[in-house]
């Protein structure tokens, strides 16, 4: 049975940045939390418990904002909005991990070496580009921000 715990979002990336920790470390302790609970126990729990035989999969979808720099070719705009999702998405998603790694660490387990050598969790990203905006035609920087962002999308599963 597979049970979706949450889609949550974090926006408010500034112009050009991708590094997911410095983002984080900007939210508001109950943002803090909300990722911390939803996002990284449930990958814990699935991994520090093998006998319960439940798995996370954590999806990180990464979004840009529309590139809007005169002189670029449709293309090229194209690429440099995929670009920026995608190292959201990576950064968001190795954020994550050493997350999990550090909380199995503490509880006395061995964690895994890497996504691909865990047995009951898995990561993977999805960098989206412009393709989803909030605010198609941004008019100020808020809502370029808004547009800026990284969604986690996890679900569970129980036998």
């Amino acid at each position: 049975m597979a049970k979706t715990l949450v889609n949550l979002v974090i926006t408010e990336f500034v112009a050009q940045e991708v590094d997911f920790s410095q983002l984080f470390s900007r939210q508001s302790a109950n943002v803090k939390q909300t990722v911390r609970h939803e996002v990284v126990e449930p990958a814990v729990n699935a991994e520090h418990y093998p006998s319960n035989n439940q798995f996370c999969l954590i999806a990180v979808l990464g979004h840009s904002d529309r590139v809007d720099t005169p002189g670029l070719s449709a293309e090229q705009r194209r690429e440099q909005e995929r670009d920026a999702s995608a190292k959201r998405a990576t950064s968001a998603s190795e954020w994550v991990f050493d997350q999990i790694t550090a909380a199995l660490t503490a509880a006395g387990e061995n964690p895994p070496a890497s996504v691909a050598d865990a047995t009951n969790f898995d990561i993977y990203t999805v960098p989206c580009g412009a393709a989803d905006l909030v605010n198609v035609v941004p008019t100020n920087e808020a809502q370029r921000k808004e547009n800026r962002r990284v969604e986690f999308a996890i679900s569970t599963y129980f036998p």
